[in-house]
């Protein structure tokens, strides 16, 4: 008990005031392409959203309406972890496959002239955290070494071995969430003192300021995603609450929320489309 108030404490200092749980508004469809679509991740300034294609072939940006949708990368794996350098550059690890081995590159591609600079050249053993923009250390360690960052985080040492997965840096630095595979979504203060289990869930999104989470909860048919439901936590009341997006044609997958957290892009998987909802709290 002790601890759980602990966690609740460290994380109130780090979220301030509270807001109420969030309501969407009617989903409207953002990009529409004849390439399926998936993976947004918004610019920084949230004048642009970066999006990928299939198994992550590609890069497309948009204006945040989704108008002038333009390719600026055709190769494999582009996509994969894709993240804003600044406003007009993205950072990509596209890869090559020679003699059965995967060769992984760092490029920055920037969305204005199509111009791509290579930034480390292609290598078998490939650390992400090279190609990572946020410098938090544990961020850092689970975008680096996911299959070890459980055992080398104190505070995660009961899910030492399991892999982490979609670790989020809040917008303040403060915060990281993130998934631990087979169990659920995990949230850890930027100094890594205590740790805090949400929900089962994939995709976290900080959201209102840092003082959400929202995620996205998944089921499937060994195959196929057959449902897909928004969910926002609340960091502070630890009360989670659904998201009602009120639309049967609509399977939410991968989530991005935009810069301040106001409203959340995301891949239907029924389409390939990327739709969009506003949140008010």
């Amino acid at each position: 008990m002790k601890k759980s108030l602990l966690i609740a404490a460290s994380l109130m200092l780090c979220t301030g005031n509270l807001m109420a749980q969030p309501k969407a508004s009617e989903p409207r469809l953002l990009i529409k392409s004849s390439q399926s679509l998936m993976a947004p991740v918004w610019s920084p300034d949230g004048k642009k959203i970066a999006v990928t294609g299939d198994n992550y072939i590609g890069i497309w940006v948009a204006n945040a309406d989704g108008s002038d949708l333009k390719q600026v990368s055709d190769e494999l794996g582009a996509g994969y972890k894709m993240s804003w350098l600044n406003n007009s550059t993205i950072v990509s690890t596209p890869y090559t496959v020679v003699n059965d081995r995967r060769m992984t590159s760092i490029e920055q591609v920037n969305v204005e002239t199509g111009k791509v600079t290579e930034v480390a050249a292609a290598e078998h053993n490939f650390k992400r955290s090279k190609a990572a923009v946020k410098t938090n250390k544990y961020y850092k360690l689970m975008v680096d070494d996911p299959a070890g960052a459980t055992s080398q985080i104190p505070v995660l040492k009961d899910y030492a071995g399991r892999m982490i997965i979609n670790p989020q840096l809040s917008h303040d630095g403060t915060m990281i969430a993130f998934q631990i595979v087979g169990k659920g979504i995990f949230m850890i203060d930027d100094k890594a003192t205590m740790a805090l289990f949400v929900d089962k869930g994939s995709y976290p999104q900080f959201t209102n300021k840092d003082s959400n989470v929202a995620f996205v909860k998944l089921e499937d048919d060994g195959a196929n995603f057959t449902k897909g439901e928004i969910y926002s936590f609340d960091i502070v009341k630890r009360k989670i609450s659904k998201i009602d997006i009120h639309r049967d044609d609509l399977l939410p997958v991968t989530l991005a929320a935009d810069y301040d957290g106001s409203a959340i892009a995301f891949e239907n998987d029924k389409d390939g489309y990327i739709y969009l909802i506003d949140l008010t709290y």
